[in-house]
């Protein structure tokens, strides 16, 4: 046998095995499209890219991406069939009534292991029973003794802004909401997350570990818009992969030193301590528990804690979710509130009703701060934070009359289940008063989701909720807002929803 025919034998193999996996892959897809064959299609179809042009365009263009929201509203369309290319079909969800069956299922995971380098496998990621169990662990974390003296964080890290907000109103010159309230999000979540102090809102130069984190949330923003770069072969060749990398890797450096140091001061020695929460309390001589020290004594019912690596991952996570949709739920209210003046003015009759003379709110008083609350759930129906999540079938599903295959990813398009007709009167007007409790009964549960819903809603939304009352009560008592003139507000979705060249609101001091 001559050498060519000794090649030709393995060669013949291998693309054997390829022709029977491209044969079962486009079986498999076969399958689905046949699956969802009566399932409506996204609008303006090109014939080889399929719904991407028409999603880069949704994404790009306000008006276009609240025209097809009105589309699907006006008829009473509850899913459509979104193609990837020719060939691959993924369902999109923009009605309420479907949402139980499709919250139940586990995530996408090519969505979400994109986020995996970065946040490892804590809540947002994980599944099954180690996501059960970290969840039970990390409850504790989000009682209302642990987020009670929260408050004073809040209010210390809002002063910093306000001075700089003070000084700016009195030369007449606008603030751009995005870019100080980021800010203020960052140095509270730090503080609240392990007690960092960061003087964020003041330094003109970034600590490392707060550069890094904003750079991971730019360069993720970008690779989601890419399909070469979900690939990690070729994305961690890329100049954007590679920096991604030197980035992670400084987080979780500085992570990891921090978590070791706050052991050595608990003295917990391999991971083991004895300490219980009030003995915690004590040894940290009446100063708050963050994060970090409640998941370094968390332990199930078999007695066991944490490790390192999953105290790190939960440490990364509630800094990803912490702050990026508080700065947007924060900025679309006050936002809402500047172009809506009669709005304003009752949050802020409100806010000086509770605080009776007093400067800074409390625990005590976000009972009190009832339309303040409506106030910013309204903003968050019209500009949810989160704005976009994505599940995938593990078994046949049946949705709205169709046998959705096994493995077909579907898509929840959270603004669009928000502007639904058959929910909300007038869906795209800005009202309060659609939130009182009153107004909600008989409401679908699922209508209103920005902290996603299900057993997979997010852990924290009480820590975000109360943040965002005492900063946006906090500003409109000192401070009236109005839009600037001539500056167009466009939404930029990312991995949350922002906007396009910022917010710029006017500022006039109340005393």
């Amino acid at each position: 046998m001559d050498y060519l025919s000794v090649l030709a034998i393995p060669a013949l193999c291998l693309c054997a095995v390829l022709l029977y996996k491209l044969a079962a892959i486009a079986h498999i897809l076969h399958k689905r499209a046949v699956a969802l064959k009566n399932v409506p299609e996204m609008p303006n179809m090109h014939w080889l890219l399929g719904s991407m042009p028409y999603i880069r365009k949704l994404y790009e263009d306000e008006a276009e991406a609240l025209n097809y929201v009105k589309y699907v509203s006006d008829n009473k369309i509850k899913m459509t069939k979104v193609w990837i290319g020719p060939f691959f079909a993924i369902l999109n969800i923009q009605h309420p009534s479907l949402l139980p069956k499709v919250l139940k299922l586990p995530k996408d995971k090519v969505g979400y292991n994109l986020l995996k380098p970065w946040l490892g496998d804590g809540l947002l990621i994980s599944e099954g029973n180690k996501w059960f169990r970290n969840r039970r662990l990390l409850t504790p974390a989000f009682h209302y003794a642990i987020l009670m003296p929260y408050i004073t964080v809040y209010n210390r890290c809002l002063g910093v802004m306000m001075d700089k907000w003070s000084a700016a109103a009195r030369v007449n010159d606008p603030v751009k909401l995005f870019e100080c309230v980021s800010l203020l999000s960052l140095d509270i979540i730090l503080q609240c997350s392990f007690s960092f102090s960061s003087d964020c809102q003041v330094e003109s130069s970034r600590h490392p570990y707060i550069h890094s984190v904003q750079e991971i949330v730019e360069l993720i923003t970008r690779r989601f818009k890419s399909l070469p770069s979900r690939w990690d072969w070729y994305y961690y060749l890329t100049k954007d992969g590679r920096t991604f990398r030197k980035h992670c890797n400084t987080v979780h450096d500085y992570s990891n030193m921090v978590i070791q140091n706050r052991k050595k001061e608990l003295g917990i020695v391999d991971g083991q301590t004895q300490l219980s929460e009030s003995e915690l309390r004590t040894r940290k001589n009446g100063k708050y528990l963050d994060f970090l020290d409640v998941l370094l004594i968390a332990r199930d019912e078999d007695g066991n804690g944490l490790t390192d690596q999953e105290i790190q991952d939960e440490v990364d996570t509630f800094m990803f979710e912490g702050h990026d949709t508080t700065t947007s739920g924060m900025c679309w209210t006050l936002y809402c509130l500047a172009k809506h003046p009669e709005a304003q003015e009752k949050v802020r009759e409100e806010v000086r009703s509770v605080l009776q003379g007093r400067d800074t709110l409390d625990y005590d008083d976000l009972k009190e701060l009832k339309y303040t609350q409506w106030a910013i759930k309204e903003a968050m129906r019209l500009y949810p934070p989160v704005f976009f999540i994505s599940r995938e079938t593990n078994e046949e599903l049946e949705l709205d009359g169709c046998l959705v295959p096994k493995g077909v990813r579907i898509g929840i398009s959270i603004r669009a289940i928000h502007r639904q007709s058959d929910t909300w009167e007038n869906p795209d007007e800005y009202d309060p008063l659609r939130f009182r409790p009153s107004n909600c009964e008989g409401r679908d549960p699922y209508a209103y989701i920005p902290f996603s819903g299900g057993q997979r809603n997010c852990i924290g939304q009480n820590f975000a909720l109360n943040e965002e009352r005492i900063v946006i009560a906090s500003i409109l008592n000192r401070f009236k807002l109005s839009p600037v003139q001539g500056h167009k507000v466009e939404t930029a979705p990312k991995i949350v929803l922002r906007s396009k060249n910022d917010i710029k609101i006017n500022l006039e001091p109340l005393y």
